[in-house]
């Protein structure tokens, strides 16, 4: 799911890169523009002709705001695409991890039937979206059931942890502390372990999972950091000597 606001202040020089700030002028081009055109004729470059159709499919359904109101929704999936590009070389299936990475909320959101995936995308494709749809038309999975299966898929792996980095990186300022504080504690109670039993499966891709892992673990000790230092400010007598 989409969650959040826009690509923000980044944590290191790697997600600077990928998560780009919003609204930086790009000679007279938006941002989001820019990185759409960027990651389109990455996947050319690529010859990744699958990845482009399921960047273009996805496209035309996401095309709200995001929870911040100024943001793109789109600009969501174009954040861990461009993330997920600087672990391509780790991957065993890049081209069709970026399918996932487009894809992975139409089911979800838009109650896109997991027949049309397979049929537009094909199998492999199609069980790593699924993996990642939480809810489906109204009915949620098991949340132990959904990170244990997620865990299991060399591609759905990948895209929940590079999904949760962004979903955590742009919590700040639309979530409520309380939120914040809950996003934070199942981040470490089911995505740290899933990306580890992922990571013994498919030892491979084992640079990839750590790189995510590493990310997320400094994106939690920073806002855990933050949250403290907001509560002491907040706290009766704070700043009285």
């Amino acid at each position: 799911m989409p969650e959040g606001a826009p690509p923000g202040a980044s944590f290191d020089t790697h997600a600077s890169a990928a998560f780009p700030p919003p609204g930086a002028p790009v000679s007279g081009v938006d941002q989001y523009t820019k990185y759409f055109i960027s990651m389109r004729y990455w996947l050319l470059g690529c010859g990744y002709y699958q990845a482009l159709e399921a960047l273009e499919y996805a496209s035309r359904f996401h095309t709200g705001m995001r929870r911040d109101g100024v943001t793109r929704e789109y600009a969501h999936q174009l954040a861990i695409g461009h993330f997920v590009k600087t672990i391509a070389a780790s991957l065993e299936h890049p081209q069709e991890t970026l399918a996932a990475v487009f894809l992975h909320d139409v089911c979800e959101d838009y109650g896109i039937a997991p027949e049309e995936i397979d049929q537009r995308f094909g199998p492999t494709v199609r069980e790593a979206v699924w993996l990642l749809t939480k809810t489906f038309r109204g009915r949620p999975k098991p949340l132990a059931d959904y990170y244990h299966a997620i865990a299991q898929n060399r591609i759905a792996s990948v895209v929940k942890g590079a999904d949760r980095i962004h979903n955590v990186q742009s919590m700040v300022g639309v979530f409520t502390l309380d939120k914040q504080k809950d996003y934070l504690r199942e981040t470490q109670a089911h995505i740290l372990p899933a990306l580890k039993e992922a990571r013994r499966l498919f030892p491979r891709q084992e640079p990839a999972y750590e790189n995510i892992k590493h990310m997320l673990k400094s994106q939690i000790e920073l806002l855990r950091a933050v949250h403290a230092a907001q509560e002491r400010a907040a706290a009766p007598g704070a700043g009285k000597g």
